[in-house]
């Protein structure tokens, strides 16, 4: 416990907003000169975030212990008004929040502390750390905003920062068509997010009285929930009407989070530096999208109250984008990308966590994925770094005796990610299948199977990695402290998070066949919800077991494939020439061929539509009107020009035949 005093405690909460100006207050300084020093570049960005991170200790502490005494505190500032409604930005701190904060800046400031050691010899070493600086902030602004709107803009500022990331070595190719695509595909979920907001908030502009317009929580029946309440009630609004606006909405999450069909930006971000790798995919960028759902959780069910249309497809999504992802990952050899496609994986089963009406556990993964993922790209980053750019996990092995730290600490995430007993992954994940295997069977079953497959690629990864002899020609070395103390300090989270998640008094009635409904709430859970939580999602030991024995059978598969070399499913696969073998090969190889669908699509379709309405709107309709216009003005005035010819007898002859024929046009009009 942190040595601060009631008031003190009161204090940090209600200044929780310093949090997110320290890392743009760093960024500022930074760029405005102190870039001329490296130190003092790190110095800045890395004490922003530190001071962040015990800020945000601080107010988890206060939570905890009661010394705030409300659920919850907001400070709203208004930020444009009219006579009909008022927008306003400001601050929330709540369990929730409370539990973000500390994972943003956690990994925020390891991943920071990791980055001098691998970006000391950069020339742009003062400018990552400047974008880095900002790109924390957007994410923490993102953390405690009061809003739906609030969130939209530092929804957009993470956005904005992930390009200048992704593309921070924009003199490569590679790097710099890996921000703009990582932008456009953002641009598309952001636009549906966009309309579902504006669409929403036309339909509920009338019910939020003193509260926050569109906000999370609020007194006095003004939060999201009350809201919709409210508005169904006065016919303003429906369960149809509230899925459609749910799903334009998640199509922002869809997006950010790297779902299906919108994912395919996440494994080319490996272009980007390492820390920034670990970042995005770990507590930063992807986890924006899963925390909007849970935050604006009440948007994704029915007026009622109840779980509707809007769950299941975020659950759908989910489980397509899980499933796809890992069977992905099971013939990459670029070691980033084979974990960036494993990202997508887990995001998908937090996205199923959600949507089947694990509300924890979802919550509990993302938790628990932010440690030990960030920990397995830091890993990479260290084998890359000790082989000077080496990437292809064809070229490597045996690493283990060369790189001790790396090779421990890959191993505590691969075991983690797995799903292993006893590590953090294990909790959350049965948690989210054990949900899954209730509410949608088949869900629940495709998810065990993609627990298998993880186990396999996972493993497959450390083997051909660490372990065997060393294929390569460069010199492995360990890296510096300042690479490797990160990965220890990760190491124990990926380790003991786990157990936020359980709580040995429900042990004993499951063994004896109790419904995991009934038990008694852990820690985390209580957190979350509070001591009188809406439902306990415990763990079904059946379940458990099953999934245990999927993981086993991926691990078994991949040591005998890849360790003692013993079974030849690889060469089946791998080189077969024609069949289902080939086809399941190159469909998890090429990525299930939607890049190539994307850009046969953009190709072949748009671009030439485009170029044909282009054509037709620029040739014809504004060419033709142009020339048009030129015409008829050269053809009135070749035929007004004869009655300016200064000829007497001309002008008379004008004169009488435009009286006949007034004459005649009064002739035949009729009288009436």
């Amino acid at each position: 416990m942190l040595p601060f005093s009631v008031e003190q405690l009161k204090w940090f909460v209600e200044h929780a907003g310093l949090i997110v100006a320290a890392p743009f207050l760093a960024g500022f300084l930074i760029i405005m000169g102190v870039r001329a020093s490296k130190f003092l570049s790190m110095a800045v960005s890395v004490g922003a975030v530190a001071y962040g991170l015990v800020h945000s200790l601080a107010i988890f502490q206060a939570l905890v212990s009661h010394a705030f005494p409300d659920p919850y505190f907001q400070q709203n500032i208004p930020w444009f008004s009219s006579s009909s409604f008022t927008l306003s930005v400001g601050v929330l701190v709540d369990n929730t929040a409370a539990l973000m904060l500390i994972v943003v800046t956690s990994v925020s400031l390891l991943v920071q502390i990791y980055t001098h050691g691998y970006m000391r010899e950069d020339p742009g070493y003062s400018r990552f750390y400047a974008y880095l600086s900002l790109f924390t902030g957007s994410m923490l602004g993102l953390v405690v905003s009061t809003n739906l709107f609030q969130m939209y803009g530092f929804w957009e500022l993470v956005g904005v920062c992930s390009y200048f990331l992704i593309g921070f070595w924009w003199y490569k190719e590679s790097a710099a068509k890996a921000c703009m695509k990582a932008f456009v595909v953002n641009r598309i979920g952001d636009f549906g997010f966009l309309i579902g907001t504006i669409t929403f908030f036309l339909y509920t502009k009338d019910f939020w009285g003193a509260g926050p317009v569109l906000g999370f929580v609020g007194p006095n029946g003004t939060d999201l929930a009350s809201v919709i309440h409210k508005a169904a009630a006065a016919g303003a609004l429906n369960d149809s009407l509230l899925c459609f606006i749910a799903c334009l909405i998640f199509m922002g999450p869809m997006a950010k989070s790297a779902q299906f069909p919108l994912h395919v930006w996440l494994p080319d971000a490996m272009e980007g530096p390492t820390p920034i790798s670990a970042l995005i995919h770990a507590a930063t960028m992807v986890a924006a999208g899963v925390y909007l759902v849970a935050r604006a959780y009440p948007i994704w069910l029915n007026t009622d109250g109840s779980a509707g249309t809007a769950l299941t497809v975020v659950a759908s999504i989910g489980a397509i984008t899980a499933f796809m992802a890992a069977t992905i990952a099971m013939s990459q050899y670029d070691i980033k990308r084979v974990l960036a496609w494993s990202t997508c994986s887990q995001l998908g089963y937090m996205f199923v966590g959600l949507g089947v009406g694990a509300f924890t556990g979802g919550i509990f993964h993302l938790f628990n994925h932010a440690f030990f993922k960030a920990m397995l790209f830091l890993c990479s980053g260290a084998v890359i770094h000790g082989l000077h750019g080496q990437q292809d996990i064809r070229e490597m092995g045996g690493l283990k005796k060369s790189m001790p730290i790396a090779h421990i600490c890959f191993l505590i995430g691969t075991l983690s990610i797995s799903g292993f007993p006893l590590f953090s992954g294990f909790f959350s994940k049965d948690e989210i299948i054990g949900a899954a295997m209730v509410h949608h069977p088949f869900i629940g079953w495709l998810m065990m199977l993609t627990a298998g497959m993880t186990a396999f690629y996972m493993f497959r990864l450390y083997f051909m990695t660490f372990t065997g002899e060393y294929r390569g020609s460069a010199h492995p070395h360990e890296s510096s402290p300042a690479m490797t103390w990160p990965l220890l300090v990760l190491a124990v989270p990926s380790i003991l998070t786990g157990y936020l998640g359980f709580n040995i008094a429900n042990l004993q009635p499951a063994l004896a066949g109790a419904s995991p409904e009934h038990g008694l709430p852990n820690h985390f859970a209580a957190f979350i919800f509070g001591p009188n939580g809406p439902h306990f999602e415990g763990a079904n030991v059946t379940m458990m077991g099953i999934s245990i024995a999927f993981g086993l059978a991926g691990f078994a598969i991949a040591y005998l494939m890849y360790l003692t070399r013993t079974l030849h499913f690889n060469k089946t696969f791998a080189e077969s020439k024609e069949g289902m073998a080939n086809l399941i090969y190159n469909m998890s190889f090429n990525k299930w061929y939607m890049d190539d669908i994307y850009f046969g699509i953009v190709d072949r379709v748009l671009l030439p539509a485009y170029k044909n309405v282009w054509t037709f709107v620029d040739m014809v309709i504004v060419e033709g009107v142009v020339n048009g216009v030129g015409l008829v003005t050269m053809s009135i005035g070749e035929v007004l020009k004869y009655l300016q010819n200064g000829r007497g007898q001309y002008y008379a002859l004008v004169i009488f035949a435009a009286v006949a024929g007034i004459a005649w046009i009064s002739y035949i009009l009729p009288t009436h």
